[in-house]
């Protein structure tokens, strides 16, 4: 087992997600559970903008997640 969490959970979510068209059902699955995860603590807003918040590693990010 894999434990994969705050900001580790959100990067590979965001590598994941611009492989989108590439994955197999297994790692489509697998991207839906990470989504789940996140949007289960950040807001709207901060999905939005994950990828920014990601690079500029906000702390307000790594608090939530």
């Amino acid at each position: 087992m894999i434990i994969v969490e705050g900001l580790r959970a959100a990067g590979l979510y965001l590598f994941l997600k611009g492989k989108e068209a590439e994955l197999d059902a297994h790692m489509s699955g697998l991207v839906s559970e990470i989504e789940g995860y996140l949007y289960d603590r950040l807001s709207i807003e901060e999905m939005e903008n994950l990828e920014k918040l990601y690079v500029e590693q906000n702390n307000n990010l790594k608090g939530k997640i």
